[in-house]
């Protein structure tokens, strides 16, 4: 049986699901995905929908939506990091609320100026975020480092304890919300580059390096990164630094054979996670 498109299309969003995309396009017609879902299933088009992305029920979509064959194939998980499904912007969905997944961006729809977290927020007060979601899309991308991602989670705790207190009220006072991921976005974006830069790695996980020397190293590079800082506060960042390293380090001195097929003191924290479990 051949699937025929629904009468009145629907556009699919960039990196809309299938539930997301099937609850809008049945709506548009006037009906609901169930009862789209049980004829196709009483003709045999598809199996009783015992689970939720079987491979016809994903075609099934593809061909009442008259879409893409890449519809719905954004992959749940990109070099073991999970892809988390989330709220698509809101402008860019035109206040429809579309869920999707999105592994190239971060937490900024660069176009509208919008913070992509719950609740979605305008930040166009906040120019300093639409920057750091640049950096992410051109360097943190492309190193694999995903918003959900361990090192993501760590760096923004990270600048969480860093950052001055003066600068998160000022942040506060442009956009009004206290939401400390968005008004520490830029410095997580920053720590995050910065761990995961290879020139960084090399140096901090050069054979003979002391603990004390990665510690110098990173009391230069948090001072740098968080300027109106007090001296206890970037202190804090740069042990933080100091301690990821000297397990990392620690790590590949105990199980050098673990690091087979990588060049150990080249590899990004990024993909030292990933081979150490952290």
């Amino acid at each position: 049986m051949t699937i025929q498109p629904l009468p009145v299309p629907t556009r699919i969003f960039g990196g809309e699901g299938l539930i997301s995309y099937a609850s809008r396009h049945a709506a548009r017609n006037g009906t609901t995905v169930e009862k789209i879902e049980r004829s196709l299933s009483e003709a045999g088009s598809i199996p009783k929908p015992s689970h939720r992305r079987t491979p016809e029920r994903l075609q099934a979509w593809r061909s009442l939506g008259a879409l893409h064959e890449n519809a719905f194939a954004t992959p749940a998980v990109i070099d073991g990091a999970d892809v988390i499904d989330r709220m698509l912007c809101l402008r860019c969905t035109q206040g429809s609320g579309g869920t999707g997944r999105l592994p190239r961006i971060g937490w900024v729809c660069a176009g509208h100026r919008r913070w992509l977290g719950t609740p979605q927020h305008d930040i166009r007060s906040l120019p300093e975020l639409v920057a750091a979601e640049r950096h992410y899309r051109r360097v943190l991308a492309p190193r694999g480092v995903l918003v959900r991602s361990p090192i993501m989670q760590w760096a923004r705790e990270c600048a969480i304890t860093g950052i001055a207190q003066s600068e998160m009220a000022e942040r506060n006072r442009r956009v009004a919300t206290s939401n400390p991921n968005l008004l520490t976005y830029p410095e997580t974006v920053r720590i995050a580059r910065l761990v995961t830069d290879p020139g960084f790695n090399t140096g901090m996980l050069q054979p003979g390096f002391r603990a004390r020397e990665r510690h110098a190293v990173s009391v230069k590079a948090s001072t740098g990164m968080f300027p109106q800082a007090e001296d206890n506060e970037s202190w804090r960042v740069a042990h933080r630094i100091t301690v990821m390293f000297n397990a990392i380090a620690g790590e590949i001195e105990r199980n050098p054979s673990r690091t087979a097929g990588t060049t150990p003191y080249s590899t990004t924290l990024a993909q030292a996670w990933r081979i150490w479990g952290r």
